[in-house]
Parts: C-alpha cells; sequence; structure tokens
C-alpha cells in the first residue's frame, strides 16, 4: 500500500523510509524536484551544493506520534547578481523554514489550545498522539494573529489574574460578539475609562460589581455623555436604558 495515502504530502515529496514503533512511527522524507527556486532573488536553479537532515513533528497518526526526517538540499544560486551564492530548499503550505514541526501539526495544536488552554490541551493532545507541553500551547494562541479591530457597542468589564492572587488586569470583551476586545496592564477604574475615551461609540458597559470598577461610571463615556456631563447610570444621553451592571444587553 502507498504510505502516502496514510501520510499525505505536498506534490514532489517521496517518502523513502517508514519505521513503526508500538508509539510512534518514523518518516524519512525527501523533494524530488529537479530544481528550486531562491528565495532572495526568485530565479530557479538545479545545482545541488549539499544535503542535510530536519527532524520535524508531524500530525499524529491513528494515536501514533509521528517524526519526520525531512532530508533538505542546498542549491547554488545561479544569478550573479543575487547576495545569496547558496540557498535551502522551501517547501511552501507544509513546514516553514527554520521550524520543528510542520504547519499541519501547529494548525492541531492551535485548535487543541484554543479549545482547552494550556494545561488542559496536554492530555488532550497525548491521548490524539501528539507531543507537546503548556508553553508550546500557549505560544501557539499567541502566534496567531489579531483580529481586525471591530466597533464595539455593549463592553463588558471584568478583572483576571495574570499570577493568581498577586497580579491582576482586566478583560474587555464585546458582548454582541463574545470576543475579547483587549486586556489592560491593571483593574484601574483610570485605566478602563482612558481606552473607554478612545470609542465613544460604545453605548452600555456591563461591569463587575467591584468598588474599583463602581468608578468607572464617573468617567466619560459609560455614566456621562459625550460632552463628559454626567448623567444617570439608568438613562444615557439619548434618554434610552443602558446595561445594568453585571447584565447582559
Amino acid at each position: 500500500m502507498d504510505a502516502t495515502l496514510l501520510f499525505p504530502l505536498p506534490k514532489g515529496m517521496l517518502i523513502e523510509d517508514l519505521q513503526a514503533t508500538e508509539t510512534s512511527l518514523s518518516l524519512t522524507v525527501r523533494a524530488t524536484c529537479l530544481t528550486s527556486c531562491c528565495p532572495l532573488c526568485g530565479e530557479a536553479s538545479s545545482s545541488i551544493h549539499s544535503h542535510y537532515q530536519r527532524t520535524l513533528g508531524d500530525a499524529s497518526c491513528a494515536g501514533h506520534w509521528v517524526q519526520l526526517c525531512l532530508i533538505v538540499r542546498r542549491f547554488y544560486c545561479r544569478n550573479q547578481l543575487c547576495e545569496r551564492k547558496v540557498f535551502t530548499e522551501r517547501i511552501p503550505h507544509f513546514v516553514e523554514p527554520w521550524a520543528r514541526m510542520t504547519i499541519r501539526l501547529r494548525e492541531h495544536l492551535q485548535a487543541v489550545a484554543l479549545a482547552t488552554s494550556g494545561r488542559g490541551g496536554i492530555k488532550l493532545a497525548v491521548r490524539l498522539g501528539m507531543q507537546t507541553t503548556r508553553q508550546t500551547l500557549l505560544r501557539r494562541i499567541m502566534a496567531l494573529p489579531d483580529l481586525p479591530e471591530e466597533s464595539v457597542l455593549y463592553l463588558g468589564v471584568d478583572d483576571f489574574s495574570f499570577l493568581r492572587g498577586q497580579r491582576f488586569g482586566t478583560v474587555l470583551v464585546n458582548l454582541e460578539t463574545h470576543r475579547i476586545v483587549d486586556l489592560l496592564p491593571d483593574r484601574q477604574a483610570e485605566t478602563a475609562a482612558d481606552w473607554m475615551k478612545q470609542r465613544p461609540e460604545i453605548m452600555a458597559v456591563s461591569r463587575d460589581r467591584g468598588a474599583e470598577y463602581a468608578r468607572i461610571r464617573c468617567g466619560w463615556g459609560t455614566a456621562s455623555d459625550q460632552r463628559g456631563r454626567p448623567f444617570s447610570p439608568r438613562q444615557k444621553s439619548d434618554g434610552s436604558t443602558p446595561v445594568a451592571a453585571g447584565a447582559k444587553p
């Protein structure tokens, strides 16, 4: 049976060897394309300089941990005007330069981390045949690109702990999309009020009932109108009723 049916690879990749144990699979893989393009100038070259091996983690197969031994070639760049004389072949959409895992394994770990967080994700990842650590899962979350900034009409304000019982911050949530909008470095009312001043479109705020967040009512954009004039926490500047503290719109 063709091994690529179980381990799909990009076009131009070949599995040379496959070794299996009770818990893991080890594959030796190489590229078969005759040429490779210089990443600096884009010119194709077929002049091979040397070979070396990269060890990569890959997505699991039937609960088995998969390790790839990728044989990579170095090529001479024949463009006389290019500053890079020797370059390493690239395998786009499969592995990034200098990475220690394939793109599909990275995406799997990101999905596990987003669903279960760091410590809980380790147990699930091991069960699925992916070796990882809590720090790796957290890095995968932090590496995700930021979502485009969106307009916030209904804002949720609460505190969270950077370090349990010692250092706290403020989490701001868009109550319409249930997405985290921003994280503030402390839980001071002034910090949250300064953030809200930059967003005059906010119509109502659902806040934690702590005494510190109650002081936000005296700031601009929450319990005062756009000209800074205070109004009742039960009535906004347009005459409508905002969301009460601790409630959703």
